[in-house]
């Protein structure tokens, strides 16, 4: 007995992953996008760009070593000034550190697109 449980504590620790993005389906599930990854810096950044895979469907940052999500899409509707009701995202961090993360690159994305506006670079 003693040695599943060293077995299973040696599995944890070797595991290569901790943050994992799923997307929710039509039906309510929720499945795993793209790879599994192991920094939180691109866990964010991945998980920033991710889109749903229907609108207004879920997107999820999962914890792997917290066995938690740590971020969601939620989608709110407004009406535009033309009177059309339109989704729009807010990303919903539940841990600070990652929140920060998420403000670095925000941050970083309007500077490169300041810089691609005022030098007319095609990206």
């Amino acid at each position: 007995m003693n040695a599943n449980v060293e077995l299973s504590v040696a599995v944890h620790e070797t595991a290569a992953h901790r943050y994992q993005i799923y997307r929710q389906s039509k039906n309510g599930c929720h499945f795993n996008h793209g790879a599994s990854i192991e920094s939180a810096e691109d866990a964010v950044e991945i998980f920033l760009a991710t889109a749903p895979a229907f609108e207004g469907g879920g997107v999820r940052l999962w914890d792997h070593h917290e066995s938690r999500a740590v971020a969601s899409a939620e989608w709110n509707v407004e009406r535009t000034r033309f009177g059309f009701m339109v989704r729009t995202r807010s990303n919903v961090f539940h841990d600070d550190s990652l929140a920060l993360i998420a403000r670095r690159v925000a941050e970083r994305h309007a500077i490169v697109q300041s810089v691609v506006r005022q030098n007319g670079i095609a990206i």
